[in-house]
């Protein structure tokens, strides 16, 4: 049993290779660090010779730089061109409104924009937290609304009842509800939603009201719906009876104006020139007769 113990342990895997051990002589040992030595200098000269060429270029630099303000010094514009102001029209936008913008500006409006509008807030984990849309006690409402009218309404609830939550827009408000325009732009009293007009982009902003927003406070200024009715019809009868006047106005001038135009043509009709006798300038020695009517005067040839 020992014998075999001992036999396994001297055998050897067969996968394990000998290698043979190198042993370098002196001369060998030199040459090699002769060698080192030799790439070491080889490249402290290449990095000399970099840093020798980037203060080269440096210095070159830095030369043109003072003859050009020197050239500047020397090349001063006339008093006519002081004020000029070079602009690259290539990094321009048209903005359509007689302006010209630079592209930062423009980029730096939309970020602002961007910030201005934040994203919907997640949802709490406790559903009482959350806010609720007021007609369906629903959680998933329409925040756009909430920023902009700061009211709780979900987007069907809005569909469903637009005698309520429709949008009005600035023409609507001041002509149906009798609003005027100071009344209209404080946004304490009557918030408003700001849209591009879809008429002309390069006009203003289409401002968007809340319905039940602009009759409520419409219903406070005139004392009730019936009285808003009442003015708005008695605005209504003086706008038909102003319109009414006008017209009355443009005809009865154009009939002053056609009965003149008959009168002078009647009076043409019936005027017949009865001329005198001819008579000869001795200056000119051009004969005229003369209308006793009307005056009116021609030249006649005697022959």
């Amino acid at each position: 049993m020992t014998e075999f113990n001992q036999s396994s342990k001297d055998e050897k895997p067969k996968n394990v290779i000998d290698l043979p051990i190198l042993i370098l002589s002196t001369e060998q040992r030199k040459r090699i660090e002769e060698n080192r030595l030799k790439a070491k200098a080889k490249l402290i000269e290449k990095q000399k010779q970099e840093l020798r060429e980037f203060v080269s270029i440096e210095q070159n630099s830095l030369e043109t730089n003072a003859e050009l303000g020197d050239v500047e010094k020397v090349l001063r514009p006339m008093k006519k061109f002081a004020n000029y102001a070079d602009y690259d029209f290539s990094k321009m936008v048209d903005t359509r409104g007689g302006f010209l913008i630079e592209e930062s500006e423009v980029n730096s409006k939309k970020r602002k924009e961007r910030v201005l509008e934040p994203e919907e807030p997640p949802l709490n984990a406790f559903l009482d937290d959350n806010p609720k849309c007021k007609e369906c006690k629903t959680v998933e409402i329409d925040y756009q609304f909430y920023r902009s009218f700061h009211v709780n309404i979900c987007k069907n609830c809005k569909e469903k009842f637009p005698e309520k939550y429709s949008l009005l827009t600035k023409t609507e408000a001041k002509e149906d509800y009798l609003l005027t325009d100071s009344e209209l732009k404080d946004e304490e009293v009557l918030p408003h939603l700001s849209r591009p007009n879809p008429h002309k982009s390069t006009w203003n902003d289409m401002r968007l009201y809340l319905r039940e927003q602009v009759e409520e406070f419409a219903f406070k200024k005139w004392g009730g719906a019936e009285n808003l009715d009442e003015e708005f019809e008695k605005r209504e009868k003086e706008k038909k009876a102003r319109k009414e006047k006008k017209f009355k106005n443009m005809l009865s001038d154009l009939r002053k104006r056609t009965r003149t135009d008959k009168l002078e043509k009647s009076r043409r009709k019936e005027h017949k020139h009865e001329y005198g006798v001819a008579i000869e300038d001795p200056k000119t020695g051009v004969t005229t007769q003369t209308c006793n009517g009307c005056g009116l005067k021609i030249e006649v040839d005697i022959f």
